[in-house]
């Protein structure tokens, strides 16, 4: 690892520093050798970077920090501390390497543009996956962890056409909305990236991570700001949605309560100069209300995926969005049944695997999630992870109005 990389890291990794206190401290670098930028924007001084050697900050006293940086005692002691105990960064790095996970600072090239534009913008992003791109249309999509079929229904209209013009979908892999904007993305092979509220080896919720692991290896990216182990502690979330709003060019709500994350995230967005959209539904649901007061204070109300491209100056495309990835062996497989399966040579229908699919035999034709409700029994959050494995797997495929078939 590049020696200033490594020491972007070790200052992201001091307790009670934070992004204000990392970005103040190289400030402070800087202003050294150029005293007439302490005040300019960041992204000013992000074009010297290779100008700065960051090794003096470990000869910084507490003294200097105090008096010459601006530092709190308290914060002054806590970074000179930590910068002389290695022994977690080390651990960290260690870590990295063990798991194939990227680090990108803010002076990487990769460092996504956009969020370098916001205010205190992370020093270091953890991803796995794919490497992000320095320059990409991205846009979120966020709402409610109880979101209904109607969430369902909306975003499985709007991400197709979205990917089909190229924007990366991003969200932060909560339950509810969140998911079905990562899982509608995978399904019509776009690229998707969920932003963690905490770190990679401590994925949260656990039970998106089957989808985290599917999202990091089919071309998307799972990101956090947290080191490795951080734990999901309910102070990261701001941050989290911080980010989320940060890489976005515009965000999509799609059901919110009064009292909603999803309305945080939107907040951010507004803060940051972007587009906020809101989907209106139904006027006496709970989930309806913090979409409508959005659209009373000037957020776009989406109806089609058109009111979101005409803001980027940008039409539908008539493309064929393609719904299962047939070369994929779900998790969920029973190992001794498929390892029978190939010994004895017998295909999946012989063995009656199919036909013992309640969603499957319910799939008789085209059919809407409230169809597959009435008819397997399955409340919504299962049916949509059993489709999840069924899509996954090739056996079925979803068509661009969100009704669900067998595939051919």
């Amino acid at each position: 690892m590049q020696r200033n990389k490594k020491i972007l890291l070790h200052i992201s990794l001091i307790d009670g520093v934070g992004p204000a206190g990392a970005l103040k401290l190289i400030k402070y670098l800087f202003s050294e050798r150029y005293p007439d930028m302490l005040d300019a924007d960041f992204i000013e001084l992000i074009k010297h970077q290779n100008e700065l050697d960051l090794e003096q900050v470990y000869f910084y006293s507490v003294h200097d920090l105090i008096r010459r940086a601006g530092f709190t005692e308290r914060i002054a002691r806590q970074i000179v501390a930590g910068l002389a105990d290695q022994t977690s960064l080390e651990a960290e790095c260690a870590l990295l390497e063990k798991h194939n996970i990227q680090l990108i600072t803010i002076f990487d090239e990769s460092y996504p543009e956009i969020l370098q534009q916001i205010y205190l913008p992370p020093l270091v992003l953890y991803c796995k996956g794919a490497p992000l791109e320095h320059t990409a249309k991205r846009i979120s999509i966020v709402g409610a962890r109880t979101a209904t079929t109607y969430a369902q229904e909306v975003i499985n209209q709007l991400v197709p056409a979205l990917v089909a013009q190229d924007w990366q979908i991003v969200s932060g892999g909560a339950l509810g909305a969140d998911a079905m904007a990562h899982a509608a993305t995978l399904s019509c092979s776009g690229k998707t990236i969920a932003v963690l509220g905490s770190g990679l080896l401590k994925p949260y919720p656990d039970a998106n991570i089957s989808l985290f692991k599917h999202i990091s290896e089919w071309g998307g990216s799972v990101i956090s700001a947290f080191p490795l182990n951080a734990p999901p502690e309910k102070g990261n979330f701001p941050a989290r949605n911080r980010i989320i709003a940060g890489l976005s060019h515009g965000c999509v709500v799609v059901q919110a309560g009064v009292k909603s994350g999803a309305l945080i995230t939107a907040q951010f967005a507004l803060e940051n100069g972007r587009q906020v959209f809101a989907v209106p539904g139904l006027i006496d649901h709970e989930l309806s209300i913090g979409c409508h007061e959005l659209i009373k204070q000037g957020a776009k109300l989406v109806a089609s995926v058109n009111d979101i491209l005409e803001e980027f100056n940008e039409s539908v495309s008539h493309t064929t969005f393609t719904a299962a990835r047939k070369d994929h062996v779900s998790p969920k497989d029973d190992l001794s049944l498929v390892q029978a399966t190939k010994a004895q040579g017998l295909t999946g229908q012989q063995l009656g695997i199919e036909e013992s699919d309640p969603i499957l035999r319910a799939l008789t034709t085209a059919s809407t999630l409230d169809d597959l409700i009435m008819r397997t029994g399955f409340d919504i959050v299962e049916l949509q992870n059993r489709l999840f494995e069924l899509q996954l797997d090739g056996k079925v495929k979803q068509h661009f109005t969100g009704a669900w078939e067998k595939s051919s």
